[in-house]
């Protein structure tokens, strides 16, 4: 996901917004100091677009010797899909601006552009991927989320299971994965989850699972993920026995939220969940 955006004159001065950056969702690096080294080197740079991969980050640099568009991205991201999307929003900037590029002229152009820039946002989707054993509860989720739909008739997912999440959240378009949870089908995991955002780990909320996911399934998914954001849903929460989120989350290191899928109000809190996470998740 694209997390920030600003543009920049070719000394370093903020063209727009006004003060840091248009920001779509938390993150925790300087962007400002960052792109003032990017321009001090920038005539050693002769491409185009620039890419710096700090951590889980990408910032990205679109390069014209009299602006700078720069925008950090999950560093799972595509590159061509944030490529698309910044030479989208040049061309909307250089539209509104004309020869004056040194500044946007009113408020109603910032926020004019402001939208342009969330509109765009379609051209580099969130992927949200639930990974989890067989029968924990990971396509009941997906097609609640999707359809508003409850099942409780478990049918195992084969390969995996892609819906699109009506409308938004926030400026954001969804898209929603599971994969297959049954152990014969995880070697297709690394397919699946190309280039995902967020993983939701789910479990069943028993000792049992609890411990195949500790062992076996957070170690496999990390290895193919290893710059995605984490979060454990702890499925099933209605069944004698099972385990509080706060256990499952003291073992898994993630933070942990309580489910049950299939009640009617599970719906907005899994909502409510994706929007935390989305937005407030560095």
């Amino acid at each position: 996901m694209i997390r920030g955006i600003a543009i920049f004159d070719a000394y370093g001065r903020r063209i727009w917004p006004e003060e840091g950056f248009l920001s779509f969702a938390a993150y925790d690096i300087n962007l400002d100091i960052l792109s003032k080294m990017v321009l001090e080197i920038r005539e050693h740079l002769p491409k185009r677009f620039e890419h710096i991969e700090i951590g889980r980050y990408r910032a990205s640099f679109l390069l014209n010797p009299e602006y700078i568009i720069v925008t950090l991205n999950d560093r799972v991201n595509e590159i061509p899909e944030i490529e698309t999307y910044m030479t989208e929003f040049e061309k909307a900037f250089l539209e509104m601006t004309g020869e004056e590029i040194q500044k946007i002229q009113n408020p109603d152009d910032g926020r004019k552009l402001q939208k342009i820039a969330e509109d765009l946002l379609k051209y580099v989707p969130v992927k949200i991927c639930y990974v989890g054993g067989g029968g924990v509860g990971k396509t009941t989720i997906v097609k609640l989320l999707a359809e508003g739909r409850i099942i409780t008739r478990y049918v195992p997912t084969i390969f995996a299971d892609v819906r699109e999440l009506e409308g938004r959240l926030g400026p954001f378009h969804i898209t929603l994965f599971t994969v297959a949870g049954q152990p014969q089908y995880r070697k297709s995991w690394d397919v699946v989850s190309k280039a995902t955002d967020i993983v939701m780990i789910v479990l069943d909320s028993t000792p049992a699972n609890l411990r195949e996911t500790k062992e076996v399934i957070l170690p496999l998914i990390f290895e193919m993920l290893p710059y995605s954001r984490y979060v454990a849903i702890a499925n099933k929460q209605d069944l004698p026995g099972a385990l509080p989120p706060r256990v499952i989350e003291e073992e898994l290191g993630l933070p942990t939220y309580g489910l049950v899928a299939i009640r009617e109000d599970s719906r907005d809190r899994m909502i409510d969940i994706l929007t935390r996470v989305i937005t407030r998740t560095p």
